[in-house]
Parts: C-alpha cells; structure tokens; sequence
C-alpha cells in the first residue's frame, strides 16, 4: 500500500518556499487556463530565458501556496494542485551534477520516499530540454 506523501498528511508546504522552481511553456499555458492569469503573474524568465514560478512577496512561498505565514514550517495548500508542474510532483527527486536521479536532501521528509531511479533521472533529463523554449 502507498504512504501518502507528507506535504498532504503533515501539511508540508517547505519546499514550496522561496522556490525557484522552472515550468515550461507548456506548464505556464496549462496553468494560465485554470486560473486565469496571466504567465507575469506567477512566473518570470530567469537570466537563462527559463520560466520559473513566483513567490509571493509576504510569504516568500510559491503563488500558489494558499499560506498567509513566511515561516518555512508553516503549513499550507496547493492551490493549482492538480495542475501543478511537473517539477513540482516529481520533487523531492532532482538531478544531481552527474544527472543522476537523487532525493533533494532540503526535503524535510526524506524517510517517506523511495529512491530514485534511472527512468526519474530520464524524465527530469526531458523535463530540462523542454525548460528554456
């Protein structure tokens, strides 16, 4: 049986905090659609013209993040959950130096996740061609 992941169990918002995390054009479209703003409204273009998404000013947490707290802890929801990015429901796994598929040691719960594999590593490694155009 599958654990649930804790950002829903435990209300984990952490790594939705002062993220820099990058959404494709595709991404940023499918996210215009659903909640009707604009593509400068949640995301900008980084100095490698990749689109990555916002924080909000007071929270310092993702747009997105329904939270009214800028504690790192401090709980909060997804908003566009099931529209999210692909960075997003792939985190905690990211590609290290070598391309290899590794859990994000930021992630408070490491412990509930598997270890990656070779087909993560091949879906982040498409997920970062597709970034810049």
């Amino acid at each position: 049986m599958a654990r649930a992941l804790p950002c829903i169990s435990e209300g984990c918002s952490f790594c939705c905090r002062e993220t820099t995390m990058p959404i494709t054009a595709s991404e940023a479209a499918r996210l215009s659609r659903r909640t009707g703003m604009k593509e400068g409204d949640f995301c900008f273009r980084d100095d490698e013209n990749i689109r990555r998404l916002l924080n909000n000013d007071s929270t310092k947490a993702c747009v997105f993040l329904a939270t009214d707290s800028a504690e790192k802890k401090a709980p909060g929801i997804c908003t566009v959950y099931e529209a999210r990015p692909m960075g997003c429901t792939t985190y905690p796994i990211v590609l290290d130096p070598k391309d290899n598929a590794v859990l994000d040691e930021l992630c408070l719960h490491l412990d509930a996740f598997d270890e990656p594999g070779d087909e993560d590593a091949i879906r982040l490694l498409n997920l970062e061609e597709r970034l810049g155009k």
